[in-house]
């Protein structure tokens, strides 16, 4: 407990408790940042958030656009739940520690649940309308005003120039090992081509860039959406970022670590009712929306191959791996996954394999 409280007794002074009236334990399953739960001796909880500055390397960019945000809903839906970031003492809302490493706190969203896993094609729509609705309700901000938090994150055609580099750079035994998915993969290049006449067409929206079930809250009694959360990645996009990652995380039972490629199949009522809750809960979508939003599937998921791949050719610098020829295996995995999306009736018009 003393050294408990050692650790963290400036983040509680600087937010105003009195460290010895604190517990805190981890919390959450979260990848990037470290999270904690706070407990204060008088009944009140929070969620302390130490932001990892490898992958968000401006943490004041984050509160900035979640400022704007905030602004916005308090405006014009003030009932709409958006997640709360506290104040300090000093009333800011990021606390630097003595290593300048960033802090932030939240309130605590009692009697709720996250879900890693999608279960029924009702919960997927309850999903994609939430993601959906945190877009809508972000109509008429000024989207220039946000700052790019992952610069080119979504950008298929940089994406493709480093698998490029990636295929050509590769050494020799990792060349061989990965010929045959270079060549499956090279077949569907096309997707890149479409995407870089797709994007032109397509306005920019304020999107999450995160859509995924576990970035939900959900209330454990009704299984409502109790709040939308984890928006450090909140930034200008289009739709085919959002709808994207659902299609890519919860179209497949299977996730992107499954080694038995047989297990990987797309449930197709999952993918439609995603897909139209999504753009049933956008009305003022354009035209180009409507016909182009579906592509963010196949783009994510080709995306997230060569990504994978390219990330094995160059020795593994990027995704924790657990075993050699994980990223391989990965690779493998969404190729998989990307040519059952494309026997779907919903992309037949898009294929050209």
């Amino acid at each position: 407990m003393q050294e408990e409280l050692n650790i963290f007794s400036e983040q509680c002074r600087a937010w105003g408790f009195e460290p010895g009236k604190c517990h805190i334990q981890p919390h959450g399953s979260g990848n990037i940042n470290r999270t904690f739960r706070l407990d204060i001796q008088n009944g009140s909880s929070f969620i302390l958030q130490e932001l990892n500055t490898v992958v968000f390397r401006n943490p004041e960019h984050i509160i900035h656009n979640w400022q704007l945000a905030n602004e916005h809903f308090r405006h014009y839906h003030p009932a709409y739940p958006f997640l709360q970031y506290l104040p300090t003492s000093d009333g800011t809302f990021i606390y630097y520690d003595m290593n300048r490493k960033p802090w932030r706190l939240m309130p605590l969203i009692s009697e709720s649940i996250c879900h890693e896993t999608t279960i029924s094609a009702d919960q997927a729509a309850v999903v994609a309308k939430a993601f959906a609705d945190f877009t809508q309700k972000l109509k008429g901000v000024e989207v220039e005003r946000f700052k790019t938090i992952l610069p080119d994150f979504h950008n298929l055609a940089k994406r493709q120039d480093q698998f490029n580099v990636a295929v050509e750079s590769a050494s020799v035994r990792r060349h061989a090992e990965s010929e045959s998915l270079i060549d499956q993969l090279n077949t569907h290049r096309w997707i890149t081509d479409s995407y870089n006449e797709i994007i032109q067409l397509l306005p920019q929206r304020i999107v999450h860039m995160d859509a995924k079930i576990s970035n939900i809250l959900f209330k454990e009694q009704s299984g409502e959406v109790a709040a939308v959360i984890d928006l450090d990645t909140m930034a200008p996009a289009t739709i085919l970022s959002d709808l994207g990652d659902m299609i890519r995380s919860m179209s497949c039972e299977a996730g992107e670590n499954e080694t038995d490629f047989s297990k990987i199949t797309v449930r197709s009522d999952f993918l439609n009712r995603i897909i139209n809750s999504y753009l049933e809960n956008i009305p003022d979508l354009n035209q180009h929306e409507k016909d182009y939003a579906v592509f963010g599937g196949i783009m994510l998921v080709y995306m997230q191959a060569i990504r994978f791949l390219a990330d094995y050719l160059q020795e593994d610098v990027y995704y924790k791996i657990q075993y050699p020829s994980h990223n391989l295996v990965r690779a493998g995995n969404q190729l998989t996954l990307l040519k059952k999306l494309l026997k779907e009736p919903v992309y037949r018009r898009f294929n050209q394999s």
